[in-house]
């Protein structure tokens, strides 16, 4: 029984740190499990992820090919971000990762 529950809990944070790469769901895992240190990395990398996106969508207004292609590389990373925490990985993502480690919440 408390094995289960083990897992059900990690399947839990699993989910809570995905939901960090999917925009403003973001503020999900941020009012419900900050206070773990898992979920809490996912965080703030999400929020960088996030802030690079909007950046890149304001940057294609100006500078189309520069800022659609700076997009759709952010969402890639976003993608593999979002699967490694499903798996229950802590992956750095370069650049980015080191900005986001930064930042206290």
């Amino acid at each position: 029984m408390a094995e289960e529950k083990q897992i059900l809990d990690m399947e839990e944070k699993n989910v809570f740190a995905a939901l960090c790469y999917v925009g403003v769901l973001v503020l999900v895992p941020i009012l419900v499990r900050k206070d773990d240190p898992f979920v809490n990395w996912h965080i703030r990398q999400g929020l960088v992820v996030l802030g690079v996106l909007i950046v890149s969508l304001l940057a294609s207004a100006w500078i189309e090919v520069v800022g659609n292609v700076l997009f759709l590389v952010v969402m890639i990373v976003d993608i593999i971000a979002l699967v490694q925490a499903l798996m229950g990985k802590s992956w750095k993502i370069p650049l980015l990762g080191t900005l986001a480690s930064k930042f206290r919440i």
